[in-house]
């Protein structure tokens, strides 16, 4: 899908029926794929955010968990419940791996951001874990980043963390064919 925009829609189709499967590790490697399909091809395959939020309680897998944070942070706007799910998510924070942790500042700041509403005590929340309970230095930072950011310049804040992320591109096709023969015929020599 990332490669080949013609199969994009054939592949998120094939995504979804294995994710309705509800076989854990198919969820969670759909949604992995999936984050990527939404980075590669933003705002043409949100349809599909309903059906992976349905199936979050099989996530166990650290990468998966961060992609499904990412996702509802990404498209917290059009999700009804996404304080609700990222609510669920802090239930373990302290238990998270560090990427995971990482994901649920940051789309609970986008959160707040883009409906304050929902999420001024959330991120007055997280915002103190992170500064205060966390022994990760980048988390710490991080965290004392945003509330700078937060408590300064809401409409900064806005432009640096909600702000326009390149599209996915596909290199694989742009590397000189001399330079990429030499390396394949140096394949074996790795060892």
């Amino acid at each position: 899908a990332i490669k080949l925009e013609e199969a994009a829609e054939r592949c998120v189709n094939v995504l979804v029926s294995l994710i309705e499967t509800k076989v854990n590790y198919l969820v969670q490697e759909a949604m992995i794929v999936i984050r990527d399909i939404l980075r590669k091809y933003p705002n043409k395959y949100e349809h599909i955010i309903g059906t992976l939020c349905e199936n979050l309680d099989t996530l166990d897998n650290t990468e998966a968990k961060a992609c499904m944070i990412w996702i509802i942070g990404e498209y917290a706007e059009r999700i009804d419940n996404a304080a609700e799910l990222l609510e669920n998510f802090l239930e373990s924070f302290s238990e998270e791996q560090h990427a995971v942790q990482l994901q649920l500042l940051t789309a609970t700041v986008k959160l707040f951001l883009k409906r304050p509403h929902l999420a001024q005590d959330m991120v007055k929340r997280v915002l103190a874990l992170v500064t205060h309970e966390t022994d990760s230095p980048d988390l710490r930072d991080r965290g004392y980043m945003y509330w700078r950011l937060l408590s300064t310049d809401a409409e900064a804040a806005k432009a640096i963390v909600c702000g326009h992320k390149p599209i996915i591109q596909d290199d694989t096709n742009q590397m000189e064919p001399k330079v990429l023969d030499e390396l394949v015929s140096n394949l074996s020599n790795l060892a």
